[in-house]
């Protein structure tokens, strides 16, 4: 069982009566805060198990302060995910996340330092930042496992288990119970809403970054900015189906000039397995791994924000340039 010092379950309201689960797994409440957004047909336990394993352990191991989401509809967020209810992109980037980090605000008195994503969570992430960009300054580096917006890389496990199971077989149960039922299906561990299926096979398919909601164009919000935070990008040589790493490198070069770094995880790599989606995230070798990379990189990109205040600092008449020019 896990022993941290705080183990915090918190309920955000939303304005239209809903609640989402809000996980906290700390050592150290005083610590910087991270923010872990799930993908589709998943909740927050993708990142932790009650067992004390999984990645938000393992930071919360190594001093950080974890906050970990189910967004609507999903884990312990209330109410489930049921028929015809309706759920876009943009309820989540202009509703659920804001909500979330507001609240982790009110509680640390500042926002989270680093923001981890899972496949369509990163998506999320990325889009909340072109929305708003005035939390880019904020973050201190983006971490995203398996996060493609487009599936560039065609094969037959893309076929099978996106466009057909995903695509064809959940939009048809879609069109009879008004959502796709993941579980039942055996496609994921939760349900989900046929407004985010929609709209996420939309862009997996190529449609341009924009909002069917409102045209709010993301990518234009994020290609027209300098200051998009750095970014690491995990993808699994054996991921061929949900994130390759050609789909995960092209969501990479679609958010624009960044510091970004993908690392392509497989034993050809030198890696300890050739990881699933979900595997790189729940393996119990991962905390032997690749975690304790992801954790150098985070003191990596600490140490090169103080670098950079402390320059900003020093030298007043280039105040006005941007951190991220150099880039």
């Amino acid at each position: 069982m896990s022993s941290r010092q705080i183990e915090q379950s918190l309920m955000v309201p939303l304005s239209g009566g809903q609640q989402l689960h809000l996980r906290r797994l700390s050592d150290s409440p005083d610590a910087p805060a991270i923010l872990m957004l799930h993908g589709l047909l998943e909740d927050g336990t993708v990142f932790y198990s009650r067992q004390g394993r999984g990645l938000a352990h393992f930071l919360a191991e190594q001093g950080y302060d974890v906050f970990i989401p189910d967004l609507r509809g999903k884990g312990r967020s209330w109410p489930p995910v049921s028929g015809w209810a309706r759920y876009r992109v943009k309820d989540a980037v202009s509703q659920d996340i804001p909500a979330i980090v507001e609240t982790i605000f009110n509680l640390k008195g500042a926002f989270p330092s680093y923001w981890v994503g899972h496949a369509w969570g990163g998506v999320l992430a990325s889009s909340f930042l072109a929305r708003y960009p005035s939390y880019r300054s904020s973050i201190n580096g983006l971490v995203y496992f398996g996060t493609r917006r487009v599936a560039v890389d065609r094969n037959w496990s893309r076929l099978i288990w996106v466009d057909g199971l995903w695509g064809w077989l959940g939009g048809m149960f879609a069109r009879f119970k008004g959502y796709i039922p993941g579980r039942s299906l055996r496609i994921g561990a939760e349900n989900e809403f046929n407004d985010m299926q929609q709209e996420s096979m939309s862009w997996l398919n190529g449609q341009p970054w924009v909002d069917p909601s409102d045209d709010f164009d993301y990518g234009k919000a994020l290609s027209e900015g300098l200051d998009y935070p750095p970014a690491l990008y995990f993808a699994s040589a054996s991921d061929l189906a949900f994130s390759s790493p050609d789909d995960v490198k092209g969501f990479m070069l679609e958010v624009g000039q960044h510091n970004g770094r993908l690392v392509v995880l497989g034993e050809g790599n030198g890696n300890k397995h050739d990881y699933s989606h979900v595997g790189m995230l729940t393996h119990p070798d991962a905390v032997h791994d690749h975690f304790p990379f992801m954790v150098n990189w985070m003191s990596e990109m600490d140490r090169l924000r103080q670098e950079a205040q402390i320059g900003s600092n020093s030298n007043p008449q280039n105040s006005d340039q941007s951190a991220a020019s150099g880039k």
